[in-house]
């Protein structure tokens, strides 16, 4: 025959389930990140004994708008900080008969302001020319890595000269987007920056095709009858 009681300990509800003359506990004391930031995701999980005793678990966070659990019903899950604050995770885990209720605590705190900022030179850049990307660190805290790519517009290589740093050579004319990203040693993320640059086919954007509009063949027309305008001084 098996008995079921609870008892309080220490702030946890502890289920005793006792089989005969022997008793077993079950613990589901959770554990959480001691700190988040607003927009990161950590694990949360139950410490089980004898898990197999409950098979409901439902999570929630205090205040309710903290943050969000992508299955608040699983032992284990995934915990996005949304707003800044102490916030209480709590789990509760049911055998249908009984339930046991225990939490831990989290502080999320601002998020990292890592930001970068993307530039292009020349700009617009020049048919079979190399252009240069800058992507610079423009955060508080620094974006250690700078990945660059192309966006949009035809294809092009881009080679890499330094961190956040890469050429590139233009072979239709058009337009071309890069963007850029920052990460810090966490993997913390900036948001993207973009820039987009026009490629024309000479620096003056005509492709040399200038014609002379004073000709001087027989089409000339001289409003003098065919004399040589006065020198001045004369």
């Amino acid at each position: 025959m098996t008995r079921t009681a609870t008892s309080r300990l220490a702030g946890w509800w502890i289920p005793i389930l006792c089989i005969f003359s022997g008793c077993t506990s079950i613990s589901i004391e959770p554990s959480c990140p001691d700190e988040f930031e607003v927009g990161q995701s950590g694990t949360v999980m139950a410490n089980e004994q004898n898990p197999g005793e409950i098979p409901t678990y439902l999570w929630e966070a205090f205040p309710a708008d903290a943050g969000t659990f992508d299955d608040p019903t699983a032992p284990k899950t995934g915990f996005l900080a949304q707003k800044e604050g102490e916030v209480v995770i709590r789990l509760t885990a049911s055998d249908g008969l009984y339930q046991m209720i225990a939490e831990c605590r989290t502080t999320v705190v601002p998020s990292v302001d890592v930001a970068v900022s993307l530039q292009v030179d020349p700009d617009p850049a020049v048919l079979g020319e190399s252009a240069i990307l800058f992507c610079s660190s423009v955060g508080e805290t620094e974006a250690v890595t700078r990945t660059l790519e192309l966006v949009d517009g035809p294809t092009v290589t881009l080679s890499p000269l330094a961190e956040g740093v890469a050429t590139f050579t233009p072979e239709e004319v058009g337009e071309l987007t890069f963007s850029c990203v920052g990460a810090t040693e966490e993997d913390r993320q900036s948001e993207a920056s973009v820039v987009t640059v026009s490629v024309i086919a000479s620096p003056d954007g005509n492709g040399n095709d200038n014609t002379n509009d004073n000709d001087n063949g027989a089409d000339n027309e001289n409003d003098n009858n065919g004399r040589q305008p006065p020198r001045p001084g004369r």
